[in-house]
């Protein structure tokens, strides 16, 4: 089919595909929020197979997150408070080293808010002991500290179990909002004064080998001779001894394991070994912001620049090839004020195989260092960790679905919703249609000025029949794409129309176009779709 539209009419028509795409943008937007409001039953959008993200995003769905701030060798600084305060946190882990100077209640009575709404979780580090020249008193002093603060109202989400000693712990947040748990274990091995390292073995090996929960984390102050970068030149495992190591076994149970006593930010890459260490060969997803751990593969990550002094690093501890992310005072001490805390989510928007973490600084331009995701992947050589995001999601769906008793629809698309869509999708698409028609109108302005000219060079003495020639130049045919075009080859100018432009309005889009319309006072009357509909040759 071809259309004849004279010039005079191409102007009305742009407005009019311009219309066309906010009309349907609005319509579309008018749809969904009719759907989300109507609530049950009523469908989605336009369509009942449509859901979009904000309305998942709205709709509870998995497990509650859950917020962990971790923190080591913080002292009792100006900064130990900012450090804090960098982000909100459900519950706070701190690795040991509460002060320098053996005042075992000044960080309990001036860091912990008297009022807080986050659980508190400690491990004791060498400072706050006898090796930190501590008294024998001053060092039970922090352990009971530690213990008060972990098992008073405030930590009600926790049930916590002890060692006869307190220097070992086991916490399992079992609150039922939360649903499947969390499993930490604090130990203290090779802490002066604490339980010998085989009792300190055994008590995981209890609390570790039948740990079912989703999320299992393994806490000490002190690290092994391959995890730390080489403030303390030492090839002694601190932590493990020579014996059986504390870090392959919490590997083999795919818990996460956390550390401090160096004063750097260190995160390795997933290992699967580490007592000799092994990359896995899974690791090194997306630059290393992906970590997939399992049993018999995880990270380690340590963290003590929590506020009181940031270390060097040197020899040859400091390149080991198992390094992910890290970073220490700096050759020309450029980092010596960047004190950081690591901050988790876990269970990100519901799903308990998935984590989200940040490690933020002070005094920095980049307050983000470091930040990955943690995935629980048993199986990442034939499942892919983004194949996790997606079953969550198709589970979410269905979940929905049934919470506002939709009918099943195996076809159902997710619509992604922007607030602001309409000022950044909508214009790129109107832009789009308003450059290919502005193309076809100035190539048939071109055309016209030559042919006109050549025309005049050529018939100087010839009469040109008007009438006759516009009507000669109306052919039945359609372009190649089946769409409708307009043909000519003097006044008229050749441009093909998407046919839903023609057929795709009805009366309330007619009245919607001539209310809307912006067009000069003598187009007032002017009716785009009639006037297209009287040039249609059927």
């Amino acid at each position: 089919m071809k259309l004849n539209l004279k010039l005079r009419y191409l102007f009305p028509l742009l407005s009019l595909v311009i219309l066309q795409g906010k009309a349907e943008n609005q319509g579309q937007g008018q749809g969904q929020g009719q759907g989300q409001g109507q609530g049950q039953g009523q469908g989605q959008g336009q369509g009942q197979g449509q859901i979009t993200d904000e309305q998942l995003d709205n709709f509870s769905y998995g497990n509650k997150e859950y917020r962990l701030a971790v923190v080591g060798d913080t002292g009792i600084e100006k900064e130990t408070k900012e450090v804090m305060n960098l982000r909100k946190y459900d519950a706070l882990l701190h690795l040991g080293d509460y002060d320098y100077r053996c005042l075992p209640d000044d960080y309990f009575n001036k860091m912990l808010d008297a009022d807080r709404d986050y659980q508190f979780l400690g491990v004791i580090g060498n400072h706050d002991t006898s090796e930190g020249h501590c008294s024998k008193e001053e060092s039970q002093s922090y352990i009971d500290n530690i213990y008060n603060e972990m098992t008073n109202e405030k930590n009600g989400d926790f049930n916590c179990e002890f060692s006869p000693s307190k220097f070992m712990w086991v916490c399992v947040h079992d609150n039922i909002v939360f649903r499947k748990k969390k499993r930490i274990i604090g130990l203290s091995p090779d802490i002066r004064g604490a339980d010998d390292r085989k009792e300190q073995l055994d008590f995981l090996k209890k609390h570790l080998e039948e740990a079912k929960e989703d999320w299992k984390i393994c806490s000490w102050h002190y690290y092994d001779r391959y995890f730390h970068t080489g403030r303390y030149q030492s090839n002694v495992n601190l932590v493990s001894g020579e014996g059986e190591s504390f870090y392959d076994f919490c590997k083999d149970h795919g818990a996460i394991i956390l550390s401090a006593h160096d004063h750097v930010y260190a995160r390795s890459r997933v290992m699967t070994k580490f007592k000799e260490p092994i990359i896995d060969e899974y690791d090194g997803v997306e630059d290393g912001r992906i970590a997939q751990i399992r049993p018999g593969a995880t990270l380690n990550i340590l963290n003590g620049v929590g506020g009181f002094d940031i270390y060097i690093e040197q020899g040859e501890q400091m390149n080991y090839p198992h390094w992910q992310k890290k970073y220490a005072k700096g050759e020309n001490e450029e980092n010596r004020k960047k004190f950081g805390g690591l901050f988790c989510t876990f269970n990100v928007d519901g799903n308990n195989r998935k984590a989200y973490c940040e490690l933020l600084r002070l005094n920095s331009s980049e307050e983000v260092f470091d930040s990955f995701y943690i995935y629980r992947n048993e199986d990442p050589a034939t499942v892919p960790y983004n194949d996790i995001d997606k079953a969550f999601k198709e589970e979410k769906i269905m979940a929905y679905r049934m919470a506002n008793n939709l009918p099943e629809d195996h076809h159902a698309t997710i619509v992604k919703e922007d607030p602001d869509k309409s000022s950044r999708s909508s214009p790129i698409l109107l832009i789009g249609s308003i450059i290919a028609l502005t193309a076809g109108i100035g190539g048939g302005i071109l055309f016209f000025i030559l042919q006109k000219n050549k025309n005049k060079s050529k018939n100087k003495n010839r009469t040109i029949n008007s009438n006759n020639e516009s009507n000669s130049n109306i052919n039945k045919v359609n372009d190649k794409s089946g769409n409708p075009t307009l043909e000519d080859d003097t006044s008229l100018v050749t441009i093909t129309i998407p046919k839903n432009v023609i057929t795709d309005y009805n009366s309330n889009d007619k009245k919607m176009i001539k209310e809307n319309l912006s067009s000069p006072s003598s187009l007032s009357s002017f009716d785009p779709i009639d006037t297209l509909s009287n040039h249609i040759e059927k």
